[in-house]
């Protein structure tokens, strides 16, 4: 029983993780369970954007995600419970946040500024 219990909680995270890459290509709009506030202002800066799984062959140890927003690579940080992809520069750190019920967070750290920016977006996978 003690090692179906160890072999359960082994194989059931890397489950997870599969079954989360499986539903990319993501198209992720604003949140409208969010206040309207919040929605309106999302709407006007971000409306909408499709995430791809990206394989590259220079990193097989690596995973990346390509945002349509603002065109960028995000590299995956962490992978359970939440995805959370990072894309860094001198100036400012962009993060993608991604939970098991499809939640995005995007936000934007600005360096110089210590300034915070963030949108709840929710996503549904494009693939059938």
């Amino acid at each position: 029983m003690k090692n179906l219990i160890i072999i359960f909680f082994i194989i059931l995270p890397n489950l997870t993780y599969a079954d989360l890459l499986d539903k990319f290509s993501l198209a992720c709009i604003c949140d409208k369970s969010i206040n309207a506030l919040k929605y309106f202002d999302c709407k006007q800066k971000i409306s909408g954007t499709q995430l791809d799984l990206l394989k590259e062959e220079n990193y097989k140890d690596k995973i990346y995600i390509y945002s349509s927003f603002d065109e960028k690579k995000y590299e995956l940080i962490e992978n359970y419970p939440n995805f959370v992809f990072n894309y860094e520069t001198e100036d400012y750190i962009s993060i993608l946040s991604i939970n098991s019920n499809l939640d995005l967070d995007f936000s934007i750290s600005y360096k110089e500024f210590d300034k915070n920016w963030s949108y709840e977006l929710k996503c549904v996978s494009l693939k059938k």
